[in-house]
């Protein structure tokens, strides 16, 4: 445990060299402000929303369907490139054969620091939709968007670990793999606005509608949701998982992706 925690410092240490965890911070205030310039026009225009509090809750709503689900992958894929590839181009295989460090304790410290800068990703995220919303509506329900925030970026990350597979598997280049992630991002996100034309199997197999419809149930008991007729469509054809489904096709999804990878990171490296 103490070897893979100095294995994920490391992992940090190279990121922070590349400006990366900087650039993620600055990704999570992407999609908060020009969210917050759409809603408070359509509040204003159209008077869209009843209270701030409706408002602020689907500015919040928004940054999780743009920021979290499809932008997170992305960055998550490409950090992920950046990861494996360093090794790669910089050819220290040969160097990591000569100390006492597997190739699955250097996978595993790589995922668990996709896992945290994803939670880092969520939560600033939620902190910059809060700070813009402050401004104009005010803020509510702190505590349990920061803590579901959390849970997002760990569920996330755990959902994206197959681009850490399909990374170490083609192991092409740096724009092969961008292009890998913005097609897995994409294919998810198009998946969840096209899940009632889908197999219900397909729908809970793929993490990203998964996830979704999901976290907008448990939302729902806290706040006003958008599109509250399409939620109560979608329970009424089961295609909302349960708790235990969601977690049950993420640990299968996660392990899969990362006993493959490791897999294949310890062929290429020998």
């Amino acid at each position: 445990m103490r070897g893979l925690l100095k294995l994920m410092k490391n992992e940090f240490r190279k990121l922070k060299r590349k400006m990366f965890i900087q650039l993620v911070l600055a990704a999570s205030f992407l999609f908060p402000i020009p969210l917050t310039a759409i809603i408070y026009y359509l509040n204003v225009a159209q008077d869209k929303y009843a209270t701030k509090t409706e408002a602020f809750d689907a500015l919040w709503q928004s940054v999780i369907g743009f920021g979290m689900l499809l932008l997170l992958p992305c960055i998550l894929g490409i950090i992920a490139a950046l990861l494996f590839f360093m090794e790669r181009d910089n050819d220290t295989f040969k160097n990591l054969r000569t100390i006492p460090v597997t190739s699955t304790q250097m996978v595993l410290a790589k995922c668990f620091v996709l896992l945290v800068l994803s939670v880092i990703f969520c939560v600033s995220s939620t902190v910059a939709t809060m700070l813009c919303g402050f401004v104009f509506w005010g803020v509510s329900d702190i505590l349990f968007k920061l803590l579901f925030s959390i849970l997002y970026g760990l569920l996330i990350a755990i959902s994206a670990l197959p681009l850490v597979l399909l990374i170490v598997f083609f192991s092409k280049s740096y724009i092969f793999s961008i292009m890998l992630c913005v097609f897995y991002s994409v294919f998810n996100l198009l998946s969840s606005f096209s899940m009632t034309a889908l197999p219900k199997v397909l729908v809970h197999i793929l993490p990203t509608p998964s996830i979704m419809m999901w976290g907008t149930e448990q939302m729902a008991s806290r706040m006003i949701v958008n599109d509250t007729k399409d939620l109560q469509h979608f329970e009424q054809m089961g295609l909302i998982p349960s708790t235990p489904q969601l977690l049950v096709t993420l640990c299968i999804i996660g392990t899969v992706s990362i006993s493959l990878a490791i897999y294949l990171y310890k062929k290429r490296s020998e």
